[in-house]
């Protein structure tokens, strides 16, 4: 039942983050850090 509850926050967590307009500084927090930990596990796998 838990898995349920969870799946349903997940979808609702995913229709707002749909609804974010793409101007709003949030996406642009959340672009940067995707880009910053890609650019992390770059440098970190290059060093391996």
């Amino acid at each position: 039942m838990a898995l349920r509850e969870y799946r349903s926050d997940a979808a609702v967590a995913a229709r707002k983050t749909e609804a974010m307009p793409i101007g709003s500084p949030a996406y642009w927090v959340c672009l940067a850090l995707l880009v910053a930990t890609v650019a992390l596990a770059a440098r970190i796998a290059s060093l391996w």
